[in-house]
């Protein structure tokens, strides 16, 4: 991938803009659901703690790296926003699943045979991210937090295109 390649798709990465969460009906049932995308153990949280620690310990390729850091910055917006969410929502942002569980390193996979199997793994993850927010679509009663959600499933899914692109580069592989 050129370097000129690599700054569209940053910058493409970043083009629509995110809904503000505000003017958002207290409702402690729903954010309970919130935080397992905030916090638990497939969570933004995880996620972007995983993909830093990637970058870091990544050493084959360059624009690996650099779209590592890309995407990791874009999910810290939306730990962001889920953390807004569940302040508007009447809850506190901390760092736990909807049942309780408090997060923890260990949920951060560390060792990979390879850029292949760590590509594969954060394309299941990404994949299973939209799924949760599926969920929480199905299960919100507030178009605003419907829209927040599916303009976070977009990044999700850009997410995806962008580590199978990588995926075909340096793996020689077909999905």
């Amino acid at each position: 991938m050129s370097l000129q390649e690599l700054n569209y798709v940053i910058k493409e990465m970043n083009r629509a803009a995110y809904p503000k969460v505000e003017n958002i009906k207290p409702n402690h049932q729903f954010g309970r659901l919130v935080y397992e995308a905030y916090a638990g153990s497939k969570s933004e949280l995880t996620t972007i703690l995983s993909y830093v620690f990637q970058y870091l310990t990544n050493e084959e390729a360059q624009d690996v790296v650099l779209l590592l850091k890309a995407i990791s910055k874009q999910e810290m917006k939306h730990l962001e926003l889920l953390g807004e969410m569940l302040v508007e929502l009447g809850l506190e942002p901390y760092y736990m699943s909807t049942y309780g569980n408090k997060w923890c390193s260990d949920n951060v996979k560390s060792s990979f045979n390879g850029l292949m199997e760590m590509l594969d793994y954060n394309i299941e993850s990404e994949k299973g991210a939209i799924e949760g927010y599926k969920h929480l679509i199905e299960s919100c009663e507030c178009d605003h937090l419907k829209m927040i959600f599916a303009r976070i499933i977009m990044d999700e899914e850009n997410h995806i295109k962008i580590f199978e692109m990588l995926k075909r580069k340096y793996c020689d592989c077909e999905d």
